[in-house]
């Protein structure tokens, strides 16, 4: 059997699998998806109790005790004024989660509206919204960002909206496509033929058809705009001190890593597994939504 027809029959499988389970379902039998599920339940739930779970206040200050190791009352030790690592991270989780699911889903909005103008009007419509997209999506993410929050005050509000801009463009040229491939389909024509509008068209029946690469580039790109955020507050552009960022943690620790390690561990330790946790999810996620990409992988 060639490898061509064990990829199709890998395929075949696959979809005949998904169509019988569902979704959430198809993710527990994967030992990948199972712990990125973990990880993103456990970030869900700092987002959602964090202040009620910390076992100090963030912001309370013990100069004696600064720069202490681990130990039974700071497990992951403390900072520069004494203050609990441990309580900080977790509080950092909120702004990580809040700055990064806000301006991936106002990315991915623009990016459908964006997307789905241009592959419906085409013409020089088209062509100068696909300019302005290939311009933008040109620059890496995080030099993007950079270079519009040196425009701006650094705050989360305009970290959000700059990680949005930044973003945009990958999901807009992804919605662009599907709407080229879709709506010169024979349904499609049917529907125009039976009286339906465009936006009806778009909304019923193009929209559906492009949600799952989209659910898929959603869970891909949380964990690179929590990145991005860390990386602008690390430079000083992003969430100002004393609101806990992961990236001010790290900030911090670097400036003191020969007195005391700790800070700069739990940061990395917290971007890494954050980070670990939704690309493997995202990773799961395509393999079910798209069985042929999971065929293809194992041949």
């Amino acid at each position: 059997m060639s490898v061509e027809e064990t990829t199709m029959l890998a395929a075949i499988g696959d979809e005949s699998f998904a169509k019988r389970t569902p979704v959430i379902r198809q993710l527990l039998y994967r030992p990948s998806a199972v712990f990125g599920l973990a990880v993103i339940a456990v970030l869900v739930v700092l987002l959602a109790f964090g202040p009620l779970l910390v076992p100090h206040p963030h912001t309370a200050q013990m100069i004696s005790r600064r720069l202490e190791g681990p130990s039974a009352d700071h497990w992951l030790g403390t900072d520069h004024l004494g203050r609990d690592l441990l309580s900080r991270l977790m509080i950092g989780t909120r702004v990580a989660l809040g700055t990064a699911f806000p301006s991936v889903l106002a990315a991915l909005l623009s990016g459908l509206v964006i997307g789905l103008v241009a592959g419906y009007a085409g013409g020089w419509l088209d062509n100068l919204i696909l300019i302005a997209m290939d311009t933008l999506q040109a620059f890496p993410a995080l030099l993007l960002a950079l270079a519009l929050m040196a425009l701006l005050d650094p705050s989360i509000n305009n970290v959000i909206l700059v990680i949005a801009i930044a973003y945009t463009p990958g999901y807009a040229r992804v919605v662009r496509a599907q709407v080229l491939s879709v709506k010169e389909e024979q349904f499609i024509e049917v529907e125009r033929s039976l009286g339906a509008g465009h936006l009806r068209i778009a909304l019923v029946h193009i929209v559906p058809n492009m949600l799952p690469p989209l659910l898929i580039m959603l869970a891909m790109d949380l964990p690179s705009a929590i990145a991005t955020e860390a990386g602008l507050s690390f430079l000083g552009l992003g969430v100002r001190p004393p609101t806990p960022s992961w990236g001010t943690i790290l900030s911090d620790g670097f400036e003191r890593i020969r007195t005391t390690p700790w800070p700069v561990i739990g940061g990395s330790l917290a971007l890494m597994i954050t980070t670990l946790g939704f690309t493997l999810f995202g990773e799961a996620l395509r393999d079910i939504l798209d069985p042929r990409v999971s065929g293809s992988r194992r041949v």
